[in-house]
């Protein structure tokens, strides 16, 4: 009877530990639950105000899970088309939505080259929503940006000469065309060439008239 109680009491406390040790097992287990909500993939495209991709922009996207929630940051860079792409946490409900803001800093910059022009632009990027990714993951974004025109640098191209472009002949030098004032030079200088031997021509005719008149006829001499 004895040994029966013992044994019996033995195992009540064998299960009241086991039970404790399993409540503060899953107490641990939600507390880290709750510290490490998980991420979700966001994507998003950048475009300008006529809806053109916007490359080479340096972005921070922001997550806020209010009132005393946690705040995190990502910075991400835009693709060629506009792109960016971040794993951020699962944060906010339908009931306590996260805030999300997407920003680029001060004094951002991109050029773009159109032709044979270079295109300098500020741009200017602050969007702001209130975001459930507890629940659901959320819709690529479309996130528009003010863009300023900063300067522009055009250069020159010559045009190249002897055939059509593509035949492989003719030349690979340009065709340059010489400004007005060379074109006068020249045609100065090719009327002087025609004056010059007029004028020669001229002077020496004049010379054989005068002496024609200056020197005395020998009829006259004889006469005398």
């Amino acid at each position: 009877m004895g040994l029966s109680y013992r044994t019996l009491r033995a195992g009540a406390s064998a299960l009241l530990v086991a039970a404790a040790v399993g409540t503060g097992g899953m107490t641990g287990m939600a507390s880290v639950l709750a510290a490490d909500p998980g991420t979700v993939a966001l994507a998003g495209r950048l475009v300008d105000g006529s809806a053109l991709p916007l490359g080479g922009v340096q972005l921070t996207i922001t997550e806020e899970l209010p009132p005393d929630g946690g705040i995190a940051a990502f910075p991400v860079t835009t693709g060629a088309d506009g792109s960016f792409g971040a794993d951020v946490y699962a944060w906010g409900t339908a009931a306590a939505p996260a805030s999300l803001s997407i920003s680029a800093g001060d004094g951002q910059e991109i050029q773009v080259i159109d032709g044979s022009c270079t295109r300098t632009w500020g741009v200017t990027v602050s969007d702001s929503r209130q975001v459930a990714l507890a629940e659901a993951a959320p819709e690529p974004l479309t996130v528009p940006a003010t863009t300023t025109l900063l300067g522009e640098v055009c250069g020159t191209t010559g045009t190249p000469g002897g055939g059509n472009p593509g035949s492989g002949g003719g030349g690979g030098g340009a065709e340059l065309t010489p400004p007005p004032t060379d074109a006068s030079v020249a045609r100065l200088t090719g009327g002087a060439d025609r004056i010059g031997p007029a004028l020669t021509i001229g002077f020496v005719l004049g010379l054989l008239l005068a002496s024609a008149f200056l020197l005395p006829r020998r009829d006259s001499r004889r006469s005398r």
